[in-house]
């Protein structure tokens, strides 16, 4: 009596459990709006983040620089009255002279800051995408991450299930004289590890979705989430013309693109600090009038001699030469560093592939099937709680490693879209 009483407890206690765990995580999922795919939170990280946004508001910005940089400077207007007596009116002026000023640089001048200033657009145009790539990056990346959470979030919780259900057959084997207090205290660590397990992976989801919406640019101030993603994790294969990654396919890189800009602009200043020696150009019109005279006129050309070349223009010569020789160096260091990331990364996508290749093909049916018969030989009494957990253990492992070598294939993935701009599957454009 006293036996069939502890096991309606246990099974009325565990019922209540598994009640609870479902409403929990049934809450946590309310917490979230609105499922979407990939693509979907791609599209609306582009339109909303705020990097984005400041990144091609500089766009426009350049674009102003552009016709600030290459227009005139201000024309002078004056008027003069000379030779009135002493102790009357301007009115009664001998002469009037009405002005109109012009001084400009050396056409050429205008030519080279135009240029210059067309590369500076260019700059924050490749900017632009580099964010646009990066944000895709972090979207991509913590969209899987919840993904990954979710998963192993469904293996914690079949683990606590699986470590209830044992931590009860234990003490009704006890109970009965069949089991040892070593399993029973065995079984109770295993659980509270368990639980303390589910409890973690349950704040880390939460914790990813946050970083997750964050990435998108949503603002919620109620500080509860607004999409959560709508796919499930699953191996996918990328195209295979994409596999076909080589130097060259990091040269369309922003960063490597920008630092052409810049040596070209580079080449610009030093053309233009050259320039310098050449004289600016003054113009001026005048319309006179004398002894009543209203009908006369005059104009003058003036060209500014550069007599302090020696010191002015010189350093100037000097500081623009040396800006272009270091142009070029960091042109070759962000070569360099893009190519040496890409060959890093392109070893770490082989090594996360191929571990996914052996857990799915060889690693996880091997666990389940020595589970699935200690299960077995642990129910017929042939083996002990020990033998059993650890092949438990070993299934529990062997689905969380599974699960992070998926999450770091796609990592790496796009970590090799952010470099290259090339789409290995799906279909959100890194550059469009």
């Amino acid at each position: 009596m006293f036996n069939n009483m502890s096991i309606g407890t246990h099974l009325k206690w565990y019922a209540l459990f598994l009640l609870f765990l479902t409403m929990q995580n049934i809450l946590i999922c309310q917490t979230f709006r609105q499922k979407i795919t990939l693509d979907e939170a791609a599209a609306i990280g582009l339109k909303n983040n705020p990097e984005v946004k400041i990144a091609k508001e500089n766009i426009s910005s350049a674009k102003g620089k552009f016709w600030s940089g290459i227009s005139l400077p201000q024309p002078e207007i004056g008027v003069s009255y000379e030779y009135a007596p002493v102790n009357k009116s301007l009115s009664n002026y001998g002469e009037k002279t009405l002005s109109v000023s012009q001084s400009l640089e050396f056409p050429a001048n205008y030519f080279l800051k135009g240029n210059k200033l067309n590369k500076e657009e260019e700059i924050e145009y490749q900017k632009w995408i580099s964010t646009k790539r990066s944000v895709l990056a972090q979207i991509k990346t913590g969209y899987y991450k919840v993904l990954a959470k979710q998963k192993l979030l469904e293996l914690a919780v079949q683990n606590l299930k699986i470590a209830e259900d044992f931590y009860n057959k234990v003490r009704i084997r006890q109970n009965v004289g069949e089991g040892t207090n070593l399993e029973r205290l065995t079984a109770q660590v295993q659980y509270s590890e368990a639980a303390n397990n589910y409890e973690s992976v349950k704040n880390e989801l939460v914790s990813s979705l946050s970083e997750f919406n964050y990435s998108l640019g949503i603002r919620n101030e109620r500080g509860d989430q607004k999409f959560i993603p709508a796919d499930s994790l699953g191996y996918s294969e990328i195209k295979e013309d994409s596999l076909n990654i080589n130097p060259q396919s990091a040269e369309n890189n922003p960063r490597i693109k920008i630092a052409e800009l810049k040596c070209g602009i580079s080449s610009l200043e030093k053309k233009l600090a050259w320039s310098s020696l050449l004289p600016n150009i003054n113009l001026a019109y005048f319309k006179q009038t004398r002894d009543g005279d209203s009908g006369l006129y005059g104009a003058s050309f003036g060209l500014s001699i550069p007599l302090w070349f020696l010191t002015d223009q010189r350093g100037k010569i000097q500081e623009a030469t040396a800006n272009q020789a270091a142009a070029d160096s960091e042109l070759q260091l962000n070569k360099n560093e893009i190519m040496l990331k890409l060959e890093n990364i392109k070893i770490e996508f082989e090594n996360s592939r191929r571990q996914v290749m052996l857990y799915m093909n060889d690693i996880l049916p091997q666990a389940q099937e020595i589970y699935k018969t200690a299960v077995k030989s642990y129910d017929a009494g042939e083996l002990t709680y020990l033998e059993y957990l650890q092949s438990r253990q070993t299934l529990i492992s062997s689905q969380n490693n599974y699960i992070n070598a998926l999450f770091n294939y796609y990592q790496y993935i796009f970590r090799l879209e952010e470099i290259t701009g090339v789409n290995m599957f799906g279909s959100t454009e890194a550059e469009n």
